[in-house]
């Protein structure tokens, strides 16, 4: 009787699997780690659209104690929430969402809260804005730190989330986190009225993952001349 030896893996076919299975483990690891990040990325947007919307519900439902007119809320600027004015006009013109204001959540999809510039014509408690007579509003924004492609100016307000890397942004408990490094980053901490929104970019010379929405004056009015607010 004739015997049959069976035959094994050897050594280098066993090799050739570990690393086909390593391979195909990094790619499924590293295609979960994009899906999370983009469902992230969906996630903060669809919240600042949120926030865009309460601060129209804002401006829709206070009046001005003088004129009678809409305004807008002020920056916080001592991380509790809440607006921040002197009397009538805003403490400053750049600081956090007043989150406890609006009645929102605090943060974005990473921890961090988010970023609020106004211009301070627009957030007058004693005589609000109108379309007749409108405040002066420098807020720009650029596709580029330089400022050569322009997507909107004259702006009312912007609202930022410094996104995955989180460089320049304060978490939920006030907590300062790294700064910005790329120029383009750099723009959107440095507090004027200038800021910078492109799809994202990797890591390197001028890495880019923030999140940026704004609000034209042209919505803002039309809003409120529907909800009868305006003229």
């Amino acid at each position: 009787m004739k015997r049959t030896r069976s035959k094994g893996f050897t050594l280098f076919e066993l090799a050739i699997v570990l690393v086909v299975v390593s391979l195909l483990a990094g790619g499924l690891m590293v295609s979960l780690g994009t899906q999370i990040e983009q469902q992230q990325r969906n996630a903060t947007q669809q919240t600042l659209n949120d926030i865009r919307d309460a601060l129209l519900g804002f401006a829709a439902s206070n009046s001005a104690k003088k004129s009678g007119k809409p305004y807008l809320p002020c920056p916080d600027t001592d991380g509790d929430g809440m607006e921040n004015r002197s009397d009538a006009t805003c403490t400053k013109d750049f600081g956090q969402l007043p989150w406890g204001t609006l009645g929102l959540g605090n943060q974005d999809a990473w921890g961090n809260r988010f970023d609020y510039r106004i211009e301070t014509g627009f957030a007058n408690s004693d005589y609000g804005f109108t379309f007749i007579s409108p405040p002066t509003a420098k807020i720009k924004i650029c596709e580029q730190a330089t400022c050569t492609t322009v997507l909107g100016t004259g702006l009312p307000l912007a609202i930022l989330s410094h996104g995955p890397n989180g460089l320049g942004a304060t978490t939920s408990d006030n907590i300062a986190r790294p700064a910005a490094v790329s120029a383009d980053e750099k723009e959107n901490t440095n507090g004027d009225a200038v800021f910078v929104s492109h799809t994202p970019t990797p890591s390197g010379a001028n890495e880019f993952d923030d999140l940026l929405v704004w609000l034209s004056p042209n919505i803002l009015y039309n809003r409120m001349i529907a909800a009868g607010r305006l003229p």
